[in-house]
């Protein structure tokens, strides 16, 4: 470490940066505190670099005078996104960033919006990038990149449904930039006609051109799919089951710009230019090349994948116009240094995380790998290449474990095997999408069935080896502690490899102890029964153990929709998959364990109410109730419906008219009955005990 430290200057700021970032975001230290430390720190440098004060007071200053930069850009980063919209209802005058994009019904895409008049809270925010979401329709369709629109709504801030072990929406959109979000149907907004286009925009309307050039040769929908992601990064047309089969065999990287999509991109150009090109000549091919990379990542939207392998290639090209070697590590600390001061957010993104450790993992340890396989350059060419493939890909997935067991908690056994096949069909695909946009049409028709033919047998060999024994093979879940300890064992294991061996047993030692206690059975799960924040459907888990769980839901099935809802957390807390119990609200189910009947749920010695109609008022007898489920089809009174199900408590379920939640509340409030709003609140766990029930947040 200390020889990798020494060789590649650049590292000893880039880990300080990252230190004050993290540390600055989880305290958030304050401006005034940071820029105290670094006044710190400058004097430090000084006392360093004009006595004789030992050289460790000198590096020390430099790390501290970094850690503090981390702090303040941190800060200062995060004060753009603290001043919130006011929630109010407002008038706004918004330009698209984007093209739009629809499914079931709607349609989103991101804009520049800002507030028209004066604002009833003080200090909120006037102006950001916010999330539109259209009610479809055949005008929203005509929208396009640069287009002003004006609209009268509410902006509200970027929330979390609130369901346990969901994916995390808020930090998403923060380290996105995006600071609001607002629903718009049919007649709430007009189109006011085509704003001045900044770069970005053009570079989408390029990129919008392209798409139509795809989509005029009629490629199938996955293939299509398949293809706009992997050449110009536009991944929204995916469909969910695609993404699971690349996910699944390990080959989501080829459909998410990288180095990878950048160096066949960079072959492709030495193919076309010439490549012992000298003088004047060389400068403007490297130019040249430069100028179609960095146009190649803007189109691609200049994630931090691209963005990172464009700098390297940068760096490279200079280097070789300087005729010196760059280092491949210190330019990819440049990278990582140079991102994280313009957007410190970055740090927090997983594309920057996988990228960054996907990239530093195959530099270490690539030469090491090929040494044991005994790779150089007098091997066999085809066994050269299969090694080749071998190590980086062996290199990838060990930097990327701590990430990918986090987010993920998966592994792809198959991955080689996936990465023999998906490396050199990527440089294919690339390379006959470059040939297929010439204007010649007789040659973009026949590129273009020879791609569809391509990709269709790429995405059919990935679903063949989806549906292999043992796949994808499912991790216990690590929380952040756990996947940073995980980090830092591998990275003992690299540099203490063959020197302390004494280390690498400790760390592995701690290591097996955390995962085998993470694996263990976790404590009792009392009876216990929890509602679901969910727009589209009902839905509510009735637990009598971890091994034995019922789902009542509105949706017909676990393998659609709930299953995006309800898995993760059954998932996460290793939990076995629950029975169904479709439509409760008609459809009777009596076991040992649940009785359903009339929409009334016997659970645990406890009683619901499931109340999704009129029905109720048919019922004949009073009948005492825990507590009453208000579910989308109940329009009567809350006094009446007390009368029927005497209850202390109702649960407002997400799929409510926001009309009749707002009158249900008053109500509430009226009858001295306390409610419960999932969609304000999020899920909710209501505990089965002996003294009757209680509800607590679902992550207590």
């Amino acid at each position: 470490m200390k020889h990798l430290v020494k060789v590649n200057p650049l590292l000893r700021l880039l880990f300080p940066l990252i230190l004050g970032i993290v540390l600055s975001w989880l305290y958030g230290i304050s401006l005034l505190c940071s820029l105290s430390l670094f006044v710190v720190s400058l004097c430090m440098l000084l006392v360093g670099l004009y006595s004789k004060a030992p050289r460790m007071l000198f590096g020390v200053a430099v790390s501290l005078s970094m850690l503090t930069v981390g702090c303040v850009v941190e800060r200062l980063d995060a004060e753009k996104m603290s001043p919130r919209w006011s929630g109010t209802k407002g008038r706004f005058e918004a330009q698209l960033c984007e093209e739009v994009y629809g499914e079931r019904g709607t349609m989103r895409l991101l804009a520049r919006a800002e507030r028209i008049g004066r604002d009833s809270l003080l200090g909120a925010r006037r102006e950001g990038l916010i999330e539109i979401t259209f009610a479809n329709s055949a005008d929203v369709e005509k929208l396009s990149v640069g287009d002003r629109i004006f609209f009268e709504a509410k902006v509200e801030q970027p929330r979390n449904a609130g369901n346990p072990a969901e994916f995390d929406v808020e930090h998403y959109m923060y380290v996105q930039g995006v600071t609001g979000q607002v629903y718009l149907p049919v007649d709430g907004w007009r189109r006011l006609g085509e704003g001045s286009l900044t770069l970005s925009m053009r570079a989408l309307k390029l990129r919008d051109a392209i798409l139509a050039v795809y989509d005029s040769l009629h490629f199938g929908r996955d293939e299509l799919a398949v293809l706009s992601a992997l050449t110009v990064g536009e991944k929204r047309g995916l469909s969910r089951d695609l993404r699971d089969t690349y996910s699944v065999v390990g080959a989501s990287h080829i459909l998410a710009l990288s180095g990878l999509h950048l160096g066949i991109l960079y072959m492709i150009l030495t193919l076309l230019l010439p490549v012992r090109a000298v003088g004047v000549t060389r400068f403007i091919r490297e130019l040249l090349v430069l100028f179609v990379l960095w146009a190649f990542a803007f189109v691609a939207g200049l994630s931090p994948s691209v963005v990172r392998a464009a700098i390297l290639f940068s760096l490279m090209s200079f280097g070789r116009l300087m005729r010196r070697d760059t280092s491949s590590m210190n330019s990819l600390a440049f990278a990582a240094l140079l991102m994280l001061v313009v957007s410190p957010r970055l740090l927090f993104d997983v594309s920057f995380q996988l990228s960054f450790s996907a990239v530093a993992a195959i530099l270490l340890l690539n030469e090491p790998l090929c040494k044991m396989l005994r790779v150089d350059g007098n091997s066999n060419r085809v066994y050269r290449y299969i090694a080749q493939i071998v190590t980086v890909s062996l290199a990838a997935q060990i930097g990327t474990l701590p990430f990918i067991w986090h987010y993920f908690g998966a592994f792809p056994l198959y991955f080689l095997l996936t990465n023999f096949v998906a490396v050199p069909l990527a440089f294919v695909i690339m390379l006959l999408a470059v040939i297929m946009l010439t204007p010649l049409s007789f040659v973009q028709e026949y590129v273009a069935q020879l791609l569809n033919g391509i990709i269709s047998w790429m995405n059919g060999f990935f679903s063949w080896v989806a549906q292999l024994p043992g796949a994808s093979f499912k991790l216990p879940y690590l929380d952040a502690v756990e996947a940073a300890l995980l980090g830092l064992f591998i990275l003992v294991l690299l540099f203490a490899w063959g020197k302390r061996k004494w280390l690498i047993r400790a760390c592995a030692l701690v290591s097996i102890l955390l995962l085998v206690l993470n694996v263990l059975p976790r404590g009792e799960w009392p009876s216990q029964i929890v509602f679901y924040n969910s727009r589209g459907f009902s839905a509510a888990q009735l637990f009598v153990n971890r091994e034995k769980s019922y789902l009542l839901t509105s949706y017909p099935s676990w393998e659609v929709e709930t299953r995006y809802i309800v898995g993760p957390f059954c998932e996460r807390e290793r939990l076995s998959p629950p029975v169904i119990i479709e439509n409760g609200y008609y459809k009777p189910y009596n076991d040992e364990y649940v009785n359903v009947k009339n929409g009334l749920v016997t659970f645990a010695g406890r009683r619901i109410a499931l109340v999704a109609d009129e029905h109720w008022g048919e019922q004949a007898a009073i009948v005492p109730v825990d507590c009453i489920w208000l579910c989308r089809g109940f329009l009567g009174s809350i006094e009446e419906l007390l009368t029927v199900y005497p209850s202390r408590y109702v649960i407002l379920d997400a799929t409510l008219y926001q009309s009749s939640r707002e009158r249900i509340k008053r109500e509430c409030r009226k009858a001295g009955v306390r409610y419960i709003d999932l969609l304000q609140q999020g899920a909710v766990k209501m505990l089965c005990e002996k003294t009757g029930v209680r509800f607590v947040p679902v992550e207590d």
